[in-house]
């Protein structure tokens, strides 16, 4: 799904103050909204056979939790780094799960929540899914907005209010529904709350189906390709990674600032990327490395019959980005600072 089926930030006055409360609305997993059961009907459904507008959800058949477990939990699986989720490349470095990297992965971000908190003992959550044309605006993104075909995150029931679980949405609380659905959802969209699945065409399985971590086996699939693109994210940001995916994260406001570069020391250069993946460097060019002073640092692309200063479009200390296109090629690249130059490192555009 992609961008994939996932998501920020939006402003509280935009929040609506109405959320569900128990409908008189029959839906295929609901039952007497008088006697507030929810018996389940034999049988596997599908997401298709579910969706519908927000009024219609099931709100008596979601899991119901008390005022503190939702405080409590919510900031149990925003705030707590685990040490299965940690990358073979940074084996002491516990990681969070990758509420930061917001265009990809709710789809094992909402799992990964749920097996959590079923581990510490929390009634299990289920999961709000939506599709249509969805649109989240995030500093979290470098390029400021990210779209999905579709989202998903942990809800539960909080008294007659389906409530979310989503810090890459909003880090400071859980939303109601609807206040969450006006993050990213300008027109109308469809949703159900599936009990088994995150994704894909199911919603209810025929068993109940256990919460299970999604895979770190390989850097190219589970939550482990979504561990190592908020890594780079982080990156293409200007954060330094240790600092944002440990203990200061955005949301927390306690930590000192980073210091701030030293115009009478040389840049350092680390390396170029152009996205968050493994793909070959192009456009634009996302210098990456550290003390790059904004309005001093000066980035030169020597190679190819081309020798200039190129023009940098955003710097901060960590992250440079320049949007001039080269043709495809291997160039030297220097970065100074004033008299203060770096070593030159080799650039291959492809």
């Amino acid at each position: 799904m992609a961008s994939s089926a996932c998501g920020g930030d939006g402003g509280p006055d935009s929040e609506p103050e109405l959320d569900l409360e128990r409908s008189d609305v029959e839906a295929p997993l609901q039952g007497s909204a008088a006697s507030g059961s929810c018996p389940l009907l034999d049988g596997p459904y599908a997401y298709n056979e579910l969706k519908g507008p927000l009024e219609n959800l099931p709100v008596d058949c979601v899991p119901s939790w008390t005022e503190a477990q939702l405080s409590n939990g919510f900031a149990a699986i925003r705030d707590t780094r685990h040490p299965e989720l940690a990358l073979p490349a940074q084996p002491g470095f516990p990681r969070r799960i990758p509420w930061l990297d917001p265009e990809n992965g709710c789809e094992e971000r909402a799992p990964a929540a749920a097996y959590f908190l079923h581990q510490w003992d929390y009634p299990t959550p289920w999961f709000a899914r939506v599709t249509g044309d969805l649109t989240l605006q995030t500093e979290n993104e470098p390029d400021g907005e990210v779209s999905w075909s579709g989202h998903v995150a942990p809800v539960v029931r909080v008294g007659g209010q389906l409530m979310v679980l989503d810090p890459a949405i909003e880090p400071a609380g859980p939303l109601p529904i609807a206040a969450w659905l006006s993050r990213f959802v300008a027109g109308e969209a469809d949703m159900a709350v599936c009990r088994d699945h995150a994704l894909g065409d199911g919603c209810f399985a025929a068993e109940p189906v256990a919460p299970s971590l999604p895979s770190m086996a390989s850097d190219y699939e589970g939550i482990r390709i979504r561990l190592v693109s908020e890594w780079r994210v982080q990156e293409l940001l200007g954060r330094d990674p240790y600092r944002s995916l440990g203990d200061c994260p955005p949301w927390v406001t306690t930590c000192p600032p980073e210091p701030a570069p030293d115009p009478n020391l040389p840049p350092t250069l680390q390396r170029f990327a152009s996205d968050r993946t493994d793909m070959p460097v192009w456009y634009p060019i996302y210098v990456i490395g550290d003390n790059f002073v904004p309005g001093l640092t000066t980035v030169r692309i020597t190679g190819n019959g081309i020798d200039e200063l190129a023009p940098i479009s955003e710097i901060n200390k960590r992250r440079i980005l320049i949007e001039q296109e080269y043709p495809f090629g291997v160039y030297q690249v220097t970065a100074s600072n004033g008299a203060h130059a770096s070593p030159p490192l080799s650039l291959t555009i492809e």
